[in-house]
């Protein structure tokens, strides 16, 4: 008789090459149900920054338009992304000294600092975006 194939996730098939397979089940043993949490909340905070940050600027600009004096937003503004450029590098901090460390797969750990240095970079990359978006204005001198 003859046998199905198996169906695999299309994550699972990507990863299938990237990944050990010791690492295929979580880099933690605990399945990694708080890192994902974290990383999830992350991913929604981000979005939240860029639609304020975005809201602000449209703001500023409308109020530009009809000669009206914007609302000062500098403190919520820096606030926020005080937030981006202090929380996100503690967390990966944190992770990786006390998490992995604890919970991690010894197998895993270079796979664990190639996902840590992703995630560096696209942190990088939106502190550097929300900055432009909440203060490029100031910066160049626009009003």
């Amino acid at each position: 008789m003859h046998e199905a194939p198996a169906t695999i996730s299309p994550m699972m098939f990507l990863l299938a090459d990237a990944l050990p397979q010791a690492c295929m089940a979580g880099t933690f043993h605990s399945k990694g149900g708080i890192p994902l949490a974290i990383t999830i909340c992350g991913l929604v905070v981000a979005v939240f920054s860029l639609a304020k940050g975005l809201a602000w600027l449209r703001e500023e600009v409308l109020a530009d338009r009809i000669g009206h004096t914007p609302p000062d937003r500098h403190a919520a503004k820096g606030w926020l992304l005080g937030a981006w450029v202090l929380v996100p590098p503690a967390w990966l901090f944190i992770e990786d000294v006390f998490l992995f460390r604890l919970f991690g797969k010894a197998e895993c750990f270079a796979s664990f600092q190639y996902a840590q240095e992703i995630v560096f970079r696209g942190w990088f990359v939106l502190v550097a975006v929300l900055t432009m978006l909440y203060f490029g204005r100031t910066i160049f001198g626009r009003k």
